[in-house]
């Protein structure tokens, strides 16, 4: 009984240090493979989440990005130009763990804007499985 039940404890521990660790990739985009415009979620470094923005533009453009809270709130923007521009954001502080952010890239050329929501949801998955061993 006691060596099941450490068996239990190490593959759980193991289970979790491998999801931790695993990058999950989420795409935001129109789901065409020549999207100019893709954010996705890279990871999470010292508690803080990364995001990339890359802009599959062919020629040189000009692009203004603004990322807010849920309540409208600026957060950060900037203004970029060039060709196949990817930006990776990651915030100085950790926001709370309910905040939406809105990622707002604006083509300065032909005034249109995309417009991406992210929101975080957390799930923990605990399997027990019970085998009869002879």
């Amino acid at each position: 009984m006691k060596k099941i039940t450490i068996k239990a404890k190490v593959l759980s521990i193991a289970l979790a240090a491998i999801l931790a660790t695993t990058a999950t990739t989420v795409f935001a985009n129109d789901g065409g493979a020549d999207n100019p415009i893709e954010l996705k979620y890279i990871n999470t470094k010292a508690q803080l989440p990364i995001y990339q923005l890359r802009l599959n533009n062919l020629s040189k453009g000009s692009y203004a990005i603004a990322i807010k809270d849920e309540t409208g709130s600026l957060l950060y923007n900037e203004t970029v130009a060039g060709a196949k521009i990817v930006r990776n954001y990651q915030f100085d502080a950790e926001l709370p763990a309910d905040t939406q952010l809105t990622f707002e890239v604006s083509n300065l050329k032909d005034n249109t804007v995309k417009v991406y929501n992210v929101s975080k949801n957390t799930k923990v998955v605990e399997d027990v499985v019970v085998n009869e061993v002879k």
